[in-house]
């Protein structure tokens, strides 16, 4: 129920089937997570899916997550590619938090095949200056 901000970078080998970079709850549940799905990335944050972007392979790409208690917000490399506004389910997630899988059922289908470093939580919504900011120190 509280404001947050989710930032990693990534970088994807193969692309995976659908696979997810950081992830501290299930789909349509409580807590969030970023993946990419199909062609886009997706923050979903206690039941709102914010989609957009494309998913590159064989670079980094820096993804932020925020949501302020009325809209979800999601950056890739700086810049707003994605915005939807809601409620969200405020209930506690329960379990572990995962990196390069899925928490809600952890399977190869979920895994990234890359890199995933920087992983940072924030329980504030970062915003677009600092995001721009963050985006600039790039992984060797």
């Amino acid at each position: 129920g509280q404001p947050i901000s989710i930032e990693c970078w990534v970088r994807f080998d193969q692309p995976g089937k659908i696979p997810v970079i950081v992830s501290c709850g299930h789909w349509n549940q409580a807590g969030w997570f970023i993946q990419r799905l199909g062609g886009v990335w997706r923050w979903h944050v206690g039941g709102i899916d914010c989609d957009g972007g494309q998913p590159p392979l064989e670079r980094w790409a820096h993804l932020v997550g925020t949501y302020d208690g009325r809209t979800a917000r999601l950056f890739e490399d700086g810049k707003l590619i994605g915005e939807k506004s809601g409620a969200v389910n405020t209930a506690a997630w329960p379990g572990e938090l995962h990196v390069a899988q899925y928490s809600g059922q952890p399977s190869p289908d979920y895994q990234v095949t890359g890199q995933v470093t920087g992983v940072k939580i924030y329980h504030r919504p970062l915003d677009p200056p600092e995001v721009a900011e963050a985006a600039k120190a790039r992984p060797e």
